[in-house]
């Protein structure tokens, strides 16, 4: 089967979870034995070698396309570069629209040019920023289309960027939400997550009859045990010498590592959690690392709890390398992931490659990966606690910290197994591959 990818970033270009996944996915894809092909901008990296050049009009003047051509582990990459799009990945929004507009003009363009050597079989196309690459190539192309939704944004684009973009036909309004239109013109619409799918059923109720899901995978060759400085050592003394390197003496040690996002990931919550947890004395044996960047508010709230409590929270204000971060996991008792909303989530599945037992929301993604120890203690993997709830935490925290060495082991264990042979992305691919042939199964919101 022949697979064109349209996708804002791809490996080695990297902003979120968004890169990861789509590699993953066309990687596996052509594992599988498919031929695939990526369209994606080039953000000014110039990867690649120069392929081809076109002019396309744009806002009233024209920009010189230059295509750049890459294999990369089997993959065909096609990074399209010029005006806006060398640009860096996410600008600011009002350059992040047009820049949009300009990706799609730029697709079908490249598409017209290799369409005799390279005609899809299906377009697969991911996240809102690729509606004009997706709607053009439709348009013009008639090939059967695929449309992911990694996370909603639920976000507004002025009815005059479809028509910059030739698709005049898709803005009936003022305002035009891209993910609905998308979803509009796709012939089947996808998500991360089964529990996503139906938390957001008011906006995929719109497609019923096309909606289904298709989890994300995790490539456990990365996150592995084998692969740590001390891979040797006991897991508490691999503990011992992270906490000696962040300052901190040693005890059941916790952390949070990602984005600092009101909206998503529950940094608020976890930090009321820490202020509950110290009038507790159980709180004087518990250690935090609070790992990420992001909102001004949050970091200053995170850098006053580390104040407040120099002895049992580190706080680092920065994104560490995948190396370093897979030592954290592979050293630390518990991964917090207390998120108000999750798609699917990768954390949870880095840390139980690792052994680190995921304590996180029960919502989307994590409640589909995580089997929660009070629901199935035999098979559990980590536990779950209702999302935004402080006090919750803050029990579970204390609950945790007390559990036995042979319930750990065995939910550390039970972990890398589910990780290792539930969520891999051949899993993931072969179902894309069925959905690609209509034979997968379909949301129905009448069967629960």
């Amino acid at each position: 089967m022949k697979i064109l990818i349209l996708g804002f970033e791809y490996l080695p270009i990297k902003v979120g979870g968004l890169a990861e996944a789509v590699t993953s996915i066309a990687e596996g894809l052509v594992e599988l034995g498919n031929e695939v092909v990526v369209f994606t901008p080039d953000h000014g990296k110039k990867l690649g070698e120069p392929f081809l050049g076109f002019e396309v009009e744009f806002e009233g003047g024209s920009v010189e396309i230059s295509v750049r051509k890459r294999e990369q582990n089997g993959v065909t990459v096609y990074t399209l570069g010029g005006g806006l799009l060398d640009t860096g990945v996410y600008p600011d929004w009002e350059t992040l629209k047009r820049k949009t507009v300009l990706f799609g003009k730029a697709s079908a363009g490249l598409m017209n040019r290799i369409i005799g050597e390279f005609k899809p079989d299906v377009v697969h196309a991911h996240d809102w920023h690729a509606v004009f690459a997706l709607g053009l190539i439709k348009k013009y192309f008639r090939v059967k289309t695929v449309f992911t939704i990694h996370r909603l944004n639920k976000g507004k684009l002025p009815a005059g960027l479809f028509h910059e973009a030739n698709l005049g036909e898709l803005a009936p309004y003022p305002d035009i939400d891209p993910e609905h239109t998308a979803a509009y013109i796709a012939d089947t619409v996808t998500t991360v997550s089964r529990s996503y799918l139906w938390e957001e059923w008011d906006f995929f109720k719109n497609f019923d009859g096309k909606v289904t899901h298709v989890f994300n995978g995790i490539d456990c060759s990365f996150w592995n045990e084998e692969l740590l400085e001390n891979a040797d050592l006991p897991r508490s003394e691999r503990r011992r010498a992270i906490l000696r390197r962040f300052g901190l003496e040693d005890g059941k040690t916790s952390m949070f590592i990602g984005r600092f996002d009101k909206a998503q990931k529950g940094v608020d919550t976890l930090l009321r959690a820490i202020e509950i947890l110290s009038s507790d004395p159980a709180f004087w044996e518990m250690r935090f690392l609070i790992i990420g960047k992001g909102d001004p508010e949050l970091e200053a709230w995170t850098r006053a709890v580390r104040e407040r409590f120099p002895r049992n929270v580190k706080v680092v204000n920065e994104v560490l390398p995948r190396e370093v971060v897979r030592e954290l996991y592979g050293s630390v008792d518990f991964v917090l992931i207390p998120s108000h909303f999750e798609p699917f989530g990768l954390v949870q599945l880095e840390a139980m490659c690792l052994g680190a037992v995921p304590i996180a929301s029960a919502v989307g993604g994590l409640r589909d990966t995580i089997i929660d120890l009070k629901d199935d203690p035999e098979r559990a993997t980590g536990i779950l606690v209702p999302q935004g709830d402080a006090f919750a935490l803050a029990k579970t925290l204390i609950t945790a910290k007390e559990l036995d060495d042979e319930t750990l082991n065995r939910m550390r264990e039970n972990g890398k197994r589910r990780a290792r042979v539930d969520f891999t992305w051949e899993n993931a691919c072969r179902r894309y591959v069925n959905l690609y042939m209509d034979a997968v199964d379909k949301a129905m919101h009448f069967l629960r």
